[in-house]
This record gives structure tokens, C-alpha cells and sequence, in this order.
């Protein structure tokens, strides 16, 4: 019999059948080829997510393949998104793999691992299931199906009287396999080629649901490199970050073949599924699809206008920050180095990306910069504008710009022209353009190491990692002691009177406007130590931290 093309065949295409999984959190337990593909990496930090938002918990993770730093690696995975209780195994049975991929697990040298040792999964998953409650489990399958039909040949032992097609009967819910391909090009799928005889076993001898995930959905919902490049949104090193960049050059978009079998369990109703029936692998690693009304097997699909939500459930899922866009209500950004370069106009692109953003959001500017440039950098833009660190808020009214508040806490011109000398003097910044102090009218002042005129060429060029200035942080930090002192732009350091900050400045205005902390999302590029955006970070609000500007409508697109 000819193979049916589930994704060209509208008949056979229903609804995902939401009926066969569980209201409340799905327990899982993930097989994985880790090491190979670098998308089971982000597919098992998207469990991990899940389970911190209440959607999953994550029972084990096997990695089929005798190999520890794959294990290790997958332990570190867990560790740093918090879950160092989630047990991992490794096979003893080696899988015979013909690849070239980068094995990046050696990435899992540089963080924490709860173990140094990992156990035989077929023992480890009979006792979990023997715990568990009846019909209760979901296989998900992101490799080949080596372990999964040792589980099925499994016998009876002390932890249950079942052998092991009868124990997956009795405990398990389904399994949701990322497995083989109805394209229109024939294609012996990666993940069953490499143990065909396993993937036959496992498709015959399964008891429950399968869903199967082939490959072409995968393809059809790329992962942005984007966000990787972003570090998902962590501040510290994030493992899945590295092995993706071990993995590939970056910047590159990646298919998301893995990460669909962990999101189909949580979010069945994004997808489409061919009706009821039954999937067999033939010698040579195809599969093939029958319609059966008694069949267990359902094949996934998407129709033309499913792939963009997948890829919006994956990014909220997968980002530190994904699920903020259904809870925050006000957006707080600053300007330089975030919207657009240091004091040049206002990017196209993202003026383009505010206003798609303020039909959903309120959005207000949070700078260091004062009113009146702020919103001539902008191109006048009509938004409100707290400048100096929050000492002055403008807003637009009729098309009109004006000031609204102005809180003003003169500066001893005279200390600071005298400290000015002195840091010069003794850090050797005395080649200057333009005046080396600029007094705001607040009583902010900025202090320009190049000076206040410097071509933006020279300050990129100045201090990209911040190293000059960290050296001197400390002594102006005690120098301006009754001052907030930032680290300030590409070349400078701000000073503005001790109670402001851009947290305090957000916060007050988010309160004068009904809205509650948790509501508030800063949009920021400086939240490192004595960065202009660092109170935010401190003080626990959420933020997301834009390593690059001109990629700001890629970042920022789950929120919309």
C-alpha cells in the first residue's frame, strides 16, 4: 500500500484529539539522543519551563546512547533551569551512530551536574511507572527507540509484577514521537534509520496513544537564532545557549523537529492530526500510514496558518521572559543602545515596532537623556518620557510636547569641574571633544571620558566591554558618594540625585497610572553591575536585557 501524505490529503486531516490528554500538568518522561541534533536541548529546557509554570512535571530523562557527557550534559540542562531532583540516565546498550554532528555536549564541563554517575533507564523508568498513577504518563520520544523497546521487553520484577507492555498499558497515557516523514520526498527519517529494528518494535508493540511528529512540521517552524543570541532571555550562561553556539556558527535559524514532540502534550490544540490509525517502518527506515478506525496512531500536521502560532507557543515557552505578553500591561524602554544607536535618531524599524506594540501595550521611555532630546532623538515621537533617571516627564498632548514634571537638585558645578581634573589627571583621558561635563537642567550630569561632542565612532571603539570604566567605578562611586553613579552610555558616567533611578522612575509612573509591578515589562540594554538599567535588574522587576538593536522586532515579536 502507497503512503498517505497526511499534509496533502485533507480528508484524512482532523482537529488534534485534546480528548486524549490530560487536564492539569502532563507528566512526562523524555528520551532523549542528546548530543547529536541541538534542538533536544532547547526541547527539554521547554519541559523544564513547563514545569515551573505549573503545566508539567518532568519524571525522568533518559539519553539512549552510551555516552556520558551526553548524561552530563542533560544533568546540567536541568540543574541550571532549576530542577537538579529530575533523574537521568544514560544506556549501556551503545547505539551504532554514523554522524558528523558536533558532540557540544562538552559545554557541560563549564556548569553545575548533580551527579557523576547515571543509572540504566530501563530500571529507572519501571520503577517511576510503578509509582505512578494509573494511565497517568506521556512518553515523549525526541530519538531513536532503542530504550523504548528495551521498556516493551522489559520483565517483571521487584517493582512491578508486569511485564513491560503490560506495565506502559496499565501507566502511560501515550507517546508523542518526533519519528519519520510524509513529504513528498521519500525520506528514511533520521531518528528511525539509526535503530530501525527498535522503531518497528515500538510502533507494533506500544499499547497506548501515539503521536506521531514527522518531519516535515519541524521544518516549517524554524527557531529564531535571534533569541538565542539573546541568551533566552537568562543573565547568567545558559548550557543551551552554548550548545547551540557550540553546535553551529551563530547566528542561525534552527527547525524545530524536538522541541514540537515536548509541545504537543502541553498545547494538542495548535496542531492537526490525520484520523485514527496505524503507522509501520518498513526495513529500509520509511514510515507508512493506514487509516484505522480501531488504529492508536495519529500523525501530525499543520495546516497554512498553524506554523506561526507554534513558533509563538515555543518562544513563550522557551524564553525566560515568553510568558510575560499575556500578563504585562505597561512596557517601559529606554533609547540609546536599545531602540537606536547612542543619541542618533530613532531606528525605522523599531519606531515601526512601538507602534505595533502600543495596540496592546502603554508604553513609556525610561532615560537617562532629558525630555527635550529624547524626544527630538525620536523624531517626535507622541509617548511619554521620563528623562534624567526619572527626575523630569514630558508627555504629548494635541500633538503638543511639553513638560510636566521637573524635579531639580542643583549640582556643585565646582566639585565636579575639580573631580573632573583630578579622574583625568590620573586615568589619562585628556584628549577630549567638545566641553568634558554636560550639566542637565535637573542637576543630572553626565561626565563624557571623550568628551560631549565625540563622533559615535570613537566612543563604539572606546569601551565595548566596559573594562575602563569598571576600573574607575569604585573610586567615583566614593568620589560621588551622595550621588546614584551609572556607568553611562558608551563613554561616560551619569550622576543624578541619589533617590532616582530608572526602577524608582518606572514604578511611579506605573503606579500614578493603575498599573501594579507585576505588570510592568523594562525593555533595557544596561543591567550589569553600575549600568544605567541596574536598579530595574536589582530591585526584581522584569526585564529583558537587548544585546542588539537593529534586532529588536525579532526579540520583542512574541510580545504581539
Amino acid at each position: 500500500m502507497g503512503r498517505i501524505l497526511a499534509f496533502i490529503v485533507p480528508a484524512l486531516l482532523t482537529l488534534a484529539c485534546c480528548k486524549c490528554l490530560p487536564q492539569g500538568p502532563v507528566k512526562m518522561i523524555i528520551e532523549t539522543d542528546m548530543g547529536n541534533d541541538i534542538d533536544d536541548a532547547l526541547a527539554l529546557a521547554m519541559a523544564l519551563r513547563a514545569v515551573d509554570n505549573g503545566e508539567g512535571e518532568l519524571l525522568a530523562v533518559g539519553c539512549h546512547k552510551n555516552c556520558p557527557t551526553a548524561a552530563a550534559y542533560t544533568d546540567a540542562v536541568c540543574t541550571f533551569y532549576g530542577h537538579p531532583e529530575v533523574p537521568v540516565a544514560m544506556s549501556i546498550t551503545p547505539v551504532q551512530e554514523f554522524s558528523d554532528y558536533v558532540d557540544y555536549t562538552a559545554v557541560e564541563k563549564d556548569f553545575v551536574k548533580t551527579s557523576s554517575a547515571y543509572p540504566e533507564p530501563v530500571a529507572l523508568y519501571r520503577k517511576i511507572l510503578a509509582a505512578q498513577p494509573d494511565h497517568s504518563v506521556t512518553f515523549v520520544s525526541l530519538g531513536f527507540g532503542t530504550t523504548l523497546a528495551q521498556l516493551l521487553e522489559s520483565a517483571p520484577d521487584e517493582n512491578s509484577p508486569l511485564d513491560g507492555v503490560a506495565l506502559v498499558a496499565r501507566k502511560t497515557r501515550g507517546l508523542s514521537v518526533m519519528a519519520g516523514s510524509y513529504g513528498e520526498k521519500k525520506r528514511a527519517e533520521y531518528n528511525v534509520k539509526n535503530d530501525v529494528p527498535a522503531m518497528q518494535k515500538v510502533f507494533e508493540l506500544w499499547p497506548t496513544t501515539i503521536w506521531q511528529n514527522p518531519f516535515e512540521i519541524g521544518k516549517q517552524t524554524m527557531y529564531p537564532g535571534a533569541l538565542i543570541e539573546e541568551n533566552l532571555g537568562y543573565y547568567e550562561p545558559n548550557p543551551v545557549v552554548e550548545g547551540y553556539k557550540a553546535y553551529k556558527q551563530m547566528p542561525y535559524d534552527r527547525p524545530s523537529w524536538d522541541i514540537l514532540s515536548v509541545l504537543y502534550p502541553l498545547r494538542p490544540e495548535l496542531f492537526t492530526s490525520s484520523v485514527a490509525g496505524k503507522v509501520t517502518v518498513d526495513d529500509e527506515g520509511y514510515t507508512w500510514f493506514a487509516p484505522d478506525p480501531q488504529g492508536r496512531h495519529y500523525v501530525l500536521s499543520v495546516t497554512l496558518d498553524q506554523p506561526q502560532a507554534l513558533m509563538k507557543a515555543e518562544q513563550a515557552m522557551t524564553l525566560r521572559y515568553g510568558e510575560w505578553a499575556e500578563r504585562k500591561k505597561l512596557l517601559c524602554f529606554d533609547l540609546d543602545a536599545t531602540l537606536t544607536d547612542h543619541r542618533c535618531p530613532l531606528e525605522p524599524a523599531n519606531r515601526a515596532l512601538l507602534d505595533t506594540l502600543r495596540r496592546k501595550y502603554e508604553i513609556v521611555m525610561v532615560c537617562a537623556g532629558n525630555c527635550p532630546r529624547v524626544y527630538k532623538q525620536m523624531g517626535e515621537y507622541p509617548v511619554d518620557i521620563l528623562g534624567n533617571y526619572g527626575m523630569q516627564e514630558s508627555t504629548v498632548e494635541n500633538g503638543e510636547f511639553k513638560i510636566v514634571r521637573e524635579d531639580v537638585f542643583p549640582a556643585d558645578t565646582a566639585f565636579f569641574m575639580a573631580q573632573n581634573d583630578y579622574l583625568r589627571a590620573k586615568y589619562g583621558y585628556n584628549e577630549i571633544y567638545g566641553a568634558p561635563v554636560e550639566f542637565h537642567k535637573t542637576g543630572m550630569v553626565t561626565l563624557a571620558l571623550l568628551g560631549v561632542d565625540a563622533p559615535i565612532e570613537l566612543k563604539h571603539k572606546f569601551d565595548p566591554d566596559r573594562a575602563k570604566r569598571k576600573v574607575m567605578y569604585p573610586e567615583v562611586c566614593e568620589i560621588f558618594k551622595d550621588y546614584s553613579v551609572y556607568i553611562g552610555g558608551s563613554s561616560s558616567f551619569d550622576f543624578s540625585a541619589k533617590q532616582y533611578n530608572k526602577y524608582d522612575a518606572a514604578m511611579r509612573y506605573a503606579t500614578e497610572h493603575g498599573y501594579t509591578e507585576d505588570q510592568v515589562l523594562f525593555i533595557g540594554d544596561d543591567f550589569g553591575d553600575g549600568g544605567g538599567d541596574s536598579h530595574v535588574r536589582i530591585n526584581g522587576m522584569d526585564y529583558i536585557w537587548i544585546k542588539d538593536y537593529t534586532r529588536d522586532p525579532e526579540v520583542l515579536g512574541f510580545l504581539y
